[in-house]
């Protein structure tokens, strides 16, 4: 599912940053409040579901 969109970072509390996610991706994703990703820095930055345990395929 590619999917482009720009988002402006927003200042949560002291010393950190909060950007959002794009509905479509949260509903394509089926993730709810609580879920996590992992956000992959390695030259580019990728933000990626985190599968959980009992998710992943044998």
């Amino acid at each position: 599912m590619p999917l482009l969109v720009e988002r402006k970072l927003f200042k949560i509390g002291e010393g950190g940053f909060a950007v959002t996610l794009p509905k479509a991706w949260i509903n394509y994703h089926r993730l709810k409040p609580g879920d996590t990703v992992e956000v992959v820095v390695d030259g580019d930055l990728t933000i990626r579901v985190k599968v959980k345990p009992e998710e992943k395929l044998i």
